[in-house]
């Protein structure tokens, strides 16, 4: 499997684990821990993910 398609599924599922934790987060009347954990955790994800994409496409 070449590199860039594995960022490109490592960013997808980040993507969903970040959207995941703020339904969560949104749809629940308390700010539970678990949710803002997803949140955060995919949003690093997310960034770390474009990051790696922009740097295999620079070589």
């Amino acid at each position: 499997m070449r590199r860039d398609l594995r960022v490109r599924i490592g960013l997808i599922g980040n993507l969903l684990i970040f959207f995941w934790g703020i339904y969560r987060m949104f749809s629940e009347n308390t700010i539970a821990f678990i949710p803002v954990i997803l949140a955060v955790g995919g949003f690093i994800g997310m960034v770390a993910s474009i990051y790696e994409l922009k740097k295999v496409h620079k070589n």
